[in-house]
Order: C-alpha cells, then structure tokens, then sequence
C-alpha cells in the first residue's frame, strides 16, 4: 500500500536516503496530479493535520514586502475600476431612461462574465507555455479590452447620437431624440456587459498570479497585501467618485462619468504595468499531449466542478448565500442612498442626477475608509488570540455574515441619507472579512494540497531508487493518479468565483421583480426607497450563510 511505503521511508529524504534535503517552498514547474481528499485524512475537530513541513518552509527565504507590494497592486486597478461600474453604473443607467427593473436584468453581466469567463480564462492559463509567462498575456489583453469597454461607457450618449444621426439624417427632431436615447442605452449596455467580461477575466488572472508566485508559507501574507490592496483602492475609489470632477477637471470630460473612467483607465493601466514588468513569471514547461482535443479545456472545467474538494466545497456552498447578500448592497446601495437624498431634497427642474449619486459615493467612501481600517485590525486581532474562540477565522467568518444580515435588515426602517451612511460604514467591516478569509482558505487547500505532493513524489522516488522499480502496490496507486487530472490554481479560483457569480443570476431577477411589485404597491409613496426590499432581502440570505459558514472545513 501507499501508505506502507510512506512508512518505510524518510518523510523528506532525497534520492540518497539522506533526511536532509529541504522541501522546494514554490510550487513544482511540472505537471502534478490531483489526489483525493480522504475522510481518514480529517482530526476530530474537522480539521486537517498539521504537516510535519510546514514549520521548516518558514525558514525558507520568500518574497520581500516591496515584491509583494508590486505583485498584488495589480488587485488595487481592477478594485479601483470597480467603483466606477458599482457606485455609478445604476445611476448612469437611469439617467438614461433606462427603468429599474431593466437596469436589474442588465447586472446579469456579472453572473455571465463569471460563469463563463473566469473559468475558461483559468483554464486556458493554467495551461498556458508562452515564453511570457502563464498569467501575464491573459493580464495584457484583458487589460486593453477593459479600457475600451470603459471608452464605451463614458461615451455612450456620444456614440448613440453619431449612430442615430449617421442611421436616419432625415428624421424629425422628436424621432431622432427617441433614436439617439435607444442607441444611447444599446451602447451603455453593451459596453458594460463588455466591462463586465474583461474585467472579471483580468481580477482571475490576478488572483491566480498571487496564488503561483509567493513560496507556500506567505500564503497568508500576500493575500492580506491583496485585500489591503483592494480596499485602499475603494477608499481613493469613492473619494474620487465623491468629488466634482466636472468642476475640479474639466479638462477630462464634461460629465461625472467621463471623468471618472478617464481617471480609472490611467490607474488600471499603471497598476497592471507594474505588476507585470515586476513579476517574474516563469515560462510553464508541462508533460502535455499536443494532440488534445479542442473541448478538452471544458472538460478540465466541468471535472474540477464536478469534483470539487470537501473543503473547497464547503466553503462555496457558504460564497453561495454569502453573495445573494452582497449583491444587492454592491449594485443598490449608491442608488438607494440617492433615493433618500433627494426624498429628503426634491428636485427641481434641471438638476443633476449626480448630486443625489455623490451622496451615496460619500457613503461608501465611509464604508471603503472602514474597510481598510478593518482589513488591518482584525487580522491582527485573530493572530494575537488566536487561541481565543471567537477570534478563530471561521468565528470571525460566520460574525461577518451576521453583521451583513443586521445592516441590511435595518434598511427597511432608515429614512435618512445619515442613517444609510451609517448603515453602509458598518458593512464596510464584513467586506474586510470576505476579501480576506475566503480567499486565505482556498490559498491554505493550494499551499497544503502541493505541499502533500511534494512530500508524496519524494516519498514514492526514494521508495523506486530504493527497489529499482515500483511496487505492484505503488504501481495501482500510480495508475489511479493518472486517471486524475490536476486542478491548479487559475482553475479552482475559477470553480470557487462559478459560486460566487451563480447568484447574481438570481439577485439580477430577484431584484427586477421586487422593484416591479415595490413600485405598484408604493405607487406614490415618495416616503421610502423601492430599494430598501432588495437590500433586506439579502439581509435574509446572509442569516442562511452564517449558518452554513458553520459547516466550513479548514486545512492546515
């Protein structure tokens, strides 16, 4: 058996026999196969067992504090670019006529771009040999992609009005407007679900790059730079996006929206520059058949989905409902404080919508400022008790999913645009805490899952130099690892976001028919904010994650 042969031989040793050898602290270069998660493998407390290398890879040299600064900076552009589609991109679209229950149905571009793009492009790159590295071509394309998507958003009204004019040079005055307000939308929608697409694409390479290139024990540690990155990125974000720009900087557009993509565009594309002429990416030598067919790659995508790891699994049955709550807050919470703002100040004849759209950027601008507050503090409080109970990182996970539950249940009664800043500076410390357990987790399965390998090839070497040929035992076990496939990093953060967009789909139809049923029950109702039901309703869906969030299995 297996096992017998770990036995007989040094956990560590190399070929010689000798027990001194260190284990590598990066992950091999060659392909690797994917081993099954056995029950028998768990402690009685869930939990998996401590590996005997784990202390000794802390020795090893790593990444420097300025290298991992560059490398996860990346991760503050897409965050950055973020804000600009999630704190003015409902706005937007109902300053274009657009009604809200159709603006509802145009986030299915999240779900969409998450369900099929992540996974294909994590795919794609895991498998990637380029003399340019896996991850960084995927980075450069997506980047160009996402800035032309952006062009497209700033400048719909421009571009529908060139359609209309260039598609009907006779028409009168009131069918030209209709025409130019129809291809206004069709260009805005289409350009966000562009965005969408690309920039979702661009985050899952950037999420896999930090998971290839720090050694295994900083983990940990680069995906907190990560989360640091992010929400550091969402403070100068909504700042940005609070400030007149129009009156600040003319000289980048002559609207809010403009200004504020022309902004993003110069920060994505800085952020990215670094990372990728920083990041030393090596090219990815594999023992790959060049003959494979041309649906192999969905195959590789539905066999990881299939065939998830308990522990991965368990975690993305929490993502799950954890996101049917967030959703609503990401996509409304701009809007439905400007619903408040201008419940509490009527407009009047000629205003513009972005007043009300810089109060809410002002409340997440509180919510971002928390977040990173949070994101430093409360890692820093799990590490120095961790031998306290509720500090522990899964207590840490289900509090954060109760904290949402209570803010956005309270949205049913706040009547007050300084209620909902309140409201939304609370959510901004369970967002410190999805941006960072999570992701720690999965890290931990990858880190832990090629550690057992590495410790497994040695193991099953020095057994074969040993015997000079494998057992009959070690030659089954051999076989049945062929018949498994791998799943690397790019794929099992691309199986981990199919669960996270998975809800949008239901969020984006929840929502349009919530905002229908609000709108004729409160037909005339200007005391309250038709958004209010969407958030409480993903006040309920997290209560149910904080229950699963219990079940979660943590490796390590």
């Amino acid at each position: 058996m297996a096992t017998e042969a770990n036995q007989r031989t040094p956990l560590l040793a190399d070929g010689s026999g000798s027990k001194s050898a260190k284990p590598p602290v990066s992950r091999p270069r060659v392909r690797r196969r994917r081993s099954s998660f056995e029950a028998s493998t768990y402690n009685s407390t869930g939990q998996l067992f401590q590996s005997p290398a784990k202390e000794e890879l802390r020795t090893e040299p790593g990444l420097s504090l300025l290298q991992i600064l560059a490398l996860t900076l990346c991760m503050a552009g897409v965050q950055f670019t973020w804000t600009v589609e999630l704190s003015y991109g409902t706005p937007y679209l109902l300053s274009l006529n657009l009604s809200k229950d159709l603006t509802a149905l145009v986030w299915l571009a999240g779900p969409l771009s998450g369900l099929i793009v992540q996974p294909v492009i994590g795919a794609f790159s895991d498998k990637c040999n380029s003399r340019f590295g896996k991850r960084r071509p995927f980075i450069v394309l997506g980047g160009i992609l996402t800035c032309l998507s952006m062009i497209g958003v700033a400048y719909a009204k421009e571009i529908g009005t060139s359609v209309a004019i260039h598609l009907y040079p006779d028409a009168n005055n009131e069918k030209l407007l209709r025409e130019v307000q129809r291809y206004s939308i069709v260009v805005a929608v289409t350009s966000f679900y562009f965005l969408d697409f690309t920039l979702n694409a661009v985050q899952a390479i950037c999420r896999a790059l930090i998971l290839d290139i720090p050694p295994l024990w900083q983990q940990d540690y680069a995906n907190a730079w990560s989360a640091r990155m992010s929400n550091l990125a969402m403070v100068i974000g909504y700042f940005v996006g609070f400030l007149d720009l129009v009156k600040y900087c003319p000289w980048l557009g002559d609207s809010q929206i403009k200004a504020f993509c022309v902004v993003a565009i110069v920060v994505f594309l800085s952020t990215l520059a670094v990372t990728c002429v920083t990041t030393d990416e090596k090219k990815l030598t594999r023992e790959e058949p060049e003959d494979l067919p041309w649906y192999n790659t969905f195959l590789y995508i539905w066999r990881a989905f299939r065939f998830l790891p308990r522990p991965i699994q368990t975690l993305c049955n929490t993502q799950f409902f954890a996101w049917m709550g967030w959703f609503p807050f990401l996509f409304y919470s701009t809007q439905w404080v400007s619903d408040l703002y201008f419940i509490a100040n009527p407009p009047q004849e000629g205003d513009d919508w972005a007043e009300g759209t810089r109060a809410g950027s002002f409340a997440l601008l509180c919510y971002s400022l928390v977040s990173v507050v949070a994101g430093i503090v409360v890692p820093d409080l799990s590490a120095r008790f961790e031998k306290v109970k509720i500090f522990s990182l899964l207590n840490i996970y289900t509090i954060s999913h109760l904290i949402v539950a209570g803010a956005l249940l309270s949205a049913w009664f706040v009547r007050s645009v300084t209620a909902a800043t309140v409201v939304l500076a609370i959510m901004g410390i369970p967002w410190a805490i999805v941006l960072w357990v999570p992701f720690s987790l999965v890290g931990e399965y990858v880190s832990f899952e090629d550690e057992r390998r590495q410790i497994a090839a040695a193991a099953a070497d020095q057994t074969q130099n040993l015997t000079n040929h494998p057992s009959p035992s070690s030659s089954t076990v051999v076989r049945l690892e062929e018949q498994k496939e791998e799943f690397d990093a790019g794929m099992i953060l691309g199986v981990h976001n199919m669960y996270i967009v998975f809800p949008q789909f239901a969020v984006a139809i929840i929502s349009s028919a919530i905002f229908a049923a609000a709108d004729t029950i409160h037909d005339g109702d200007n005391e309250s904010s038709s958004i209010a039901p969407v958030l409480a309703f993903g006040g309920l869906m997290a209560l149910v994650a904080a229950g699963f969030s219990r079940y979660v299995i943590r490796v390590g």
